[in-house]
């Protein structure tokens, strides 16, 4: 396990690299499109897998809809237009499928979520890289996560003792959050050494702290939805990893939270 997640690591990183830097805006609208389709897929698979196809395509077709109006307007209010339409389709849906359903709210309520949770968060990821310097935030976001995400895995494994959230993971513990935490502070020194150095240190090291605790929760939800299904991993796409779902569940709230510091604080993180 421990070999495989390494070796999947040492592939998709340096494709992930290039492709920022050398891919353009091309390459980043085609990755946040093929991972929400990947996670969408992943969710309404595990969700309705005894289930008739149409069920899990018409989640994956919902949730895209706020995303392609965001990508092709690039504008908060046509992802709210979208999230609108997703919720009303959705209702639509059941009220079109509700002799066919065991427990039509609950059906709702899955459908809904699933496409709205993984489609705003994947959105406004997206709309990071509008921001000026997107580029570099979205860097810093990947690698700070990333990072929170290895030092927890690692320090957990060598440290663990004390369990973080046992009734929702049990082999979260409070050892590897800190260690997740400690690791995303190095992302954030690294990231201002090699290209964020007119961005004020003393803001990024508490902003990447913010991103690695958010990031922890972020993993907790999904942990969440794979309990109530009786999942361990939401695919097995990645060697070592489980699913795309999987690996970016921590990024699908550590993201959101960065674009609205950036919203409401308009990027404001020179050196005074």
């Amino acid at each position: 396990m421990h070999r495989k997640r390494v070796l999947t690591a040492l592939i998709l990183v340096p494709a992930l690299v290039a492709g920022l830097l050398w891919g353009g805006s091309l390459f980043f609208d085609l990755l946040i499109i093929l991972i929400t389709i990947l996670c969408l897929y992943e969710y309404f698979e595990m969700a309705f897998r005894d289930d008739g196809p149409i069920f899990k395509i018409s989640g994956i077709f919902l949730g895209l809809i706020p995303l392609f109006f965001t990508i092709f307007k690039k504008e908060e209010v046509y992802l709210l237009f979208g999230l609108f339409l997703l919720f009303a389709l959705s209702i639509i849906i059941c009220v079109m499928t509700y002799r066919a359903q065991k427990f039509p709210f609950l059906f709702l309520a899955i459908t809904a979520f699933g496409a709205g949770y993984i489609s705003l968060c994947s959105s406004l990821i997206y709309l990071i890289y509008q921001f000026p310097n997107g580029l570099g935030w979205i860097s810093f976001l990947f690698v700070v996560v990333f990072l929170a995400d290895t030092g927890a895995y690692y320090a957990g494994n060598l440290m663990g003792r004390h369990k973080l959230c046992p009734a929702i993971s049990k082999g979260k513990t409070v050892e590897g959050s800190i260690g997740g935490i400690l690791a995303s502070v190095f992302g954030a020194l690294f990231c201002w050494i090699s290209f964020f150095n007119f961005f004020d240190l003393r803001l990024l090291v508490p902003l990447s702290i913010l991103l690695a605790m958010v990031s922890q929760i972020g993993d907790l939800a999904e942990s969440i939805i794979k309990r109530h299904f009786g999942i361990k991993d939401s695919g097995s796409i990645l060697p070592g990893h489980g699913g795309v779902f999987d690996r970016v569940d921590a990024l699908l709230y550590a993201g959101p939270t960065l674009y609205w510091v950036l919203f409401f604080s308009n990027g404001n993180f020179y050196l005074r």
